[in-house]
C-alpha cells in the first residue's frame, strides 16, 4: 500500500501543506534579510557617531571650546531634564520588549497597550530633546556661539532623527499587523525594532556622558587618546 500511495503522488500539483511550508520559508527569508539590513544600518550609524566623537574630542582641546557643565552657571551642571529624557527612552525600550512578548502570546489588547506606550515614551523623548534645545537658546547657548553648543545640537539632533525614523518603522509595523493580523510576523518585526531601540538607548547614554562632561574630563580623555 505504501508503494502504491507513493506511485500515485503527483509532484507537479500543489501538495497538502505545501503552501504553509512555502509561507514559512518566505517568512524566514524575509526575517533574515531584515536582520542583515538592520545589522548593516547599525554598523553605518556606529561609524558615523565614532567619527563625530573623534572630531569632537579633538575640538575640545581648542582655545575657544567651553564645556557645558562643571561650573554652576553652565546649563548641564544640572542635567535633570536630560535624565528625564533618558528615562523616557529606557521605558520605550522596555515596553517594546513587552509588546513583542505579548505578540508571541497573541494577546491583542496587551500588544496594543504596550505599543502605544512605546510610541508615547519615544515621542516624549523627542519632545524633551527639543525642550532642551529651547532651554539652551533661552540661556544664550546658541548653536554658533561655542563649539560645544554646536556639537550638542548636531549629535543630539542626529540621534533624535534616528529615533524618529524608528518611530516611523514601528508605525508601519503596526499598519501591516492591522491588515494581516499575523502575530508571527509582528513578533519578528518587533524583535528587530527592540534591537534598534536598545541600540539607540546605549548610543544616547554614550552621547549623554560625552556632551555633558566638564573640562577636566575632556582633558583626561584627550590625554588617554593622545590628542
Amino acid at each position: 500500500m505504501k508503494l502504491i500511495n507513493t506511485l500515485r503522488v503527483k509532484p507537479w500539483l500543489p501538495q497538502e501543506g505545501s503552501q504553509q511550508e512555502k509561507g514559512d520559508f518566505h517568512q524566514l527569508n524575509d526575517n533574515q534579510a531584515a536582520k542583515t539590513a538592520l545589522n548593516f544600518f547599525l554598523t553605518v550609524i556606529t561609524v558615523i557617531f565614532f567619527l563625530f566623537t573623534i572630531t569632537f574630542l579633538q575640538r575640545t582641546q581648542s582655545f575657544d571650546f567651553q564645556a557645558l557643565s562643571g561650573e554652576p552657571w553652565l546649563p548641564f551642571t544640572d542635567a535633570s531634564m536630560l535624565w528625564q529624557n533618558t528615562g523616557y527612552l529606557l521605558l520605550a525600550s522596555i515596553t517594546i520588549i513587552i509588546a513583542r512578548r505579548y505578540a508571541e502570546l497573541q494577546h491583542f489588547y496587551a500588544v496594543v497597550f504596550a505599543l502605544t506606550a512605546t510610541t508615547l515614551f519615544t515621542s516624549l523623548f523627542i519632545i524633551g530633546q527639543f525642550l532642551v534645545w529651547q532651554q539652551l537658546n533661552h540661556a544664550g547657548f546658541y548653536i554658533n556661539t561655542n563649539p560645544a553648543n554646536s556639537f550638542y545640537f548636531l549629535l543630539s539632533g542626529i540621534h533624535a532623527l534616528h529615533v524618529l525614523g524608528g518611530v516611523i518603522v514601528l508605525v508601519s509595523c503596526i499598519g501591516i499587523f492591522a491588515t494581516t493580523f499575523s502575530y508571527q510576523q509582528l513578533s519578528g518585526r518587533l524583535k528587530l525594532c527592540a534591537r534598534y531601540w536598545h541600540y539607540l538607548f546605549f548610543v544616547w547614554l554614550f552621547l549623554f556622558f560625552l556632551l555633558t562632561s566638564d573640562a577636566n574630563t575632556f582633558k583626561t580623555i584627550a590625554l588617554i587618546c593622545g590628542f
